[in-house]
């Protein structure tokens, strides 16, 4: 499958994981320390969100039940084993598309699954704190602060006040699409690869990512057919 193929491709997004190697915990006073043990690596990490998602898309759900007894479980710890940023659409639910419980995922949403401070803080958060081997940037179909952006800058004309935040962080990942005219599936595209490379800048990230212990990947989610590709 290339990567901007639409179709599911289990050997694809098999083949982009990376064995695990040892990780690093943030402590109180900012050392480090080792994960904790439970910590799944991002092989494993890609294999069960690709599974849930193929669940998902085969209205085969198995991971939605006994949530109460999952949640009494997991009063006194959290244990995920894959954060995900992805975009607040609420068409666009992590649990439910990757078929997933209580505790799996640890997740940062905001309107197009853009990267600021505080979804960074986030995922380096997930990865020192929690042992969160993988990091997927969700974008989607048919989003609206694309869109948007990609209105303004073919226009001219900036969003208004707050809104022009969005649009500061999707612009120059969109900003070819735009000149070349392309689709608004390409610019979606085209915001999620960028995002996930600004998270793989991280300084908290990047030597992890470097030496295989983390992997950071894009990905689009498409409503008609429910199925996440990697691009």
């Amino acid at each position: 499958m290339k990567r901007t193929d639409r179709r599911c491709d289990r050997a694809t997004f098999l083949r982009l994981g990376t064995a695990t190697g040892a990780g690093l915990l943030l402590t109180a006073r900012g050392a480090l320390a080792a994960p904790p043990a439970a910590s799944v690596g991002p092989r494993e990490a890609l294999r069960r969100l690709e599974l849930g998602n193929a669940r998902f898309v085969n209205n085969a759900l198995t991971q939605q039940n006994a949530v109460t007894e999952r949640r009494l479980a997991l009063t006194g710890h959290q244990a995920p084993f894959a954060s995900i940023l992805s975009c607040s659409d609420s068409r666009v639910a992590p649990e439910l598309i990757f078929d997933q419980n209580v505790g799996d995922l640890f997740v940062y949403r905001d309107a197009g699954n853009f990267v600021q401070s505080a979804a960074l803080g986030t995922l380096e958060y997930g990865y020192a704190n929690l042992g969160v081997k993988l990091i997927v940037v969700v974008g989607h179909e048919e989003c609206g602060a694309v869109k948007a952006t990609y209105a303004a800058v073919a226009d001219g004309k900036p969003l208004p006040p707050n809104l022009d935040v969005i649009e500061k962080a999707i612009a120059p990942g969109i900003a070819s699409v735009v000149t070349a005219k392309g689709s608004t599936h390409d610019a979606v595209v085209a915001n999620a690869k960028a995002q996930a490379a600004r998270v793989s800048q991280s300084r908290v990230l990047r030597a992890a990512i470097a030496g295989g212990d983390l992997l950071v990947v894009a990905a689009t989610y498409d409503f008609h057919t429910g199925i996440v590709n990697l691009v």
